[in-house]
C-alpha cells in the first residue's frame, strides 16, 4: 500500500468518526459533551485534509488560491462588515487570526472543490461556469448559515434578516466572493470525484442536523443539493453492473 493511500484511509476513518459523532451530538444530545469543543474545528480540518489527499499535488495551488480568497473575504467581513454585513465569530472554531477562525480556509476549499467537480462534470460553457458555480455556493450557504449562526454557535450576526435572522447582504457577499474564486480557478482544475463525496457529506451533515432541530427549509435545500450526488452514485453503480455483465458474457 502506498503512503498516500494509507493517509487517505486514516483521514477517512477519522473524518467519518467525527461526522457521526457530530450529527449524534448536535441532533440528539443538544450539542457536544463538555470538553469536546475541539471536535468542531477538527472536523472541518479533516474535511480539508481529505480534499488535499485526493487532489493532485500540482492542483493544490488552486485549492490554496480559493481558500485564500475566501479567508480574505472573511477578514474583511469581520473587520468592516464587507461583503457579508456585520458579524463576529465565537470561540467555537478557534484558533483565530484577526477574529477569523483559521479552519475557515478548509471550509472554503471543501465547498469549492465540490462545486468545481460538478461544473466540470456538467461541461458548462466557460463563460457561464463562474456564475453557475457562484449561485451553487450561495445555495449551499442557505443550508449552512442558519445552523452555523444558530444552534451550532459558530458566529453571530449583529443585524437581522428575514431568512433565519441572516442579513440578505450575506448571500450577496457569498455570491460575489464565490464568483471571484471561480473566475480565478482555471478550466484545467478537475477535482477528484472523492472531493464531491466529501463536499456532499458536509452538506448532509448540516442537512441532517437541520431536520433534527426543526430547520425544515434548510434541510430540504440540503436534500435537493445532494440529490444529484445520490442519483449519480446510483447510476454509476448500475452502469458498473451492466458493464460487468457484458464483460462476463
Amino acid at each position: 500500500m502506498k503512503a498516500r493511500d494509507a493517509i487517505r484511509i486514516v483521514l477517512t476513518f477519522a473524518y467519518g468518526f467525527l461526522w457521526v459523532g457530530g450529527v449524534v451530538s448536535y441532533a440528539f444530545m443538544g450539542g457536544p459533551p463538555e470538553g469536546t469543543g475541539w471536535t468542531a474545528p477538527l472536523y472541518l480540518a479533516l474535511a480539508g485534509a481529505l480534499v488535499f489527499a485526493f487532489t493532485r499535488v500540482k492542483d493544490w495551488a488552486w485549492l490554496v488560491v480559493g481558500a485564500s480568497i475566501g479567508f480574505l473575504s472573511e477578514l474583511s467581513g469581520v473587520a468592516f462588515g464587507v461583503p457579508y454585513s456585520a458579524y463576529a465569530y465565537t470561540d467555537v472554531l478557534s484558533p483565530k487570526l484577526m477574529g477569523v477562525p483559521l479552519v475557515l480556509t478548509t471550509a472554503w476549499l471543501v465547498l469549492l472543490a465540490y462545486v468545481q467537480h460538478w461544473v466540470v462534470v456538467l461541461k458548462l460553457p466557460m463563460l457561464v461556469r463562474p456564475l453557475v458555480a457562484a449561485c451553487w455556493m450561495t445555495v449551499i450557504d442557505l443550508v449552512i448559515d442558519p445552523l452555523a449562526a444558530g444552534p451550532l454557535g459558530y458566529w453571530r450576526w449583529e443585524g437581522d434578516g428575514a431568512y433565519f435572522g441572516i442579513p440578505w447582504m450575506n448571500f450577496v457577499g457569498w455570491f460575489l466572493t464565490s464568483l471571484l474564486i471561480f473566475i480565478a480557478i482555471p478550466r484545467s482544475f478537475k477535482p477528484h470525484i472523492a472531493t464531491r463525496v466529501i463536499g456532499a457529506s458536509v452538506i448532509v451533515f448540516f442537512g441532517v442536523i437541520a431536520f433534527a432541530l426543526g430547520f425544515v427549509l434548510p434541510g430540504f435545500i440540503a436534500l435537493a443539493l445532494v440529490g444529484p450526488d445520490l442519483w449519480a452514485m446510483a447510476f454509476s453503480k448500475h452502469t458498473g453492473r451492466q458493464s460487468s455483465r457484458v464483460e462476463t458474457a
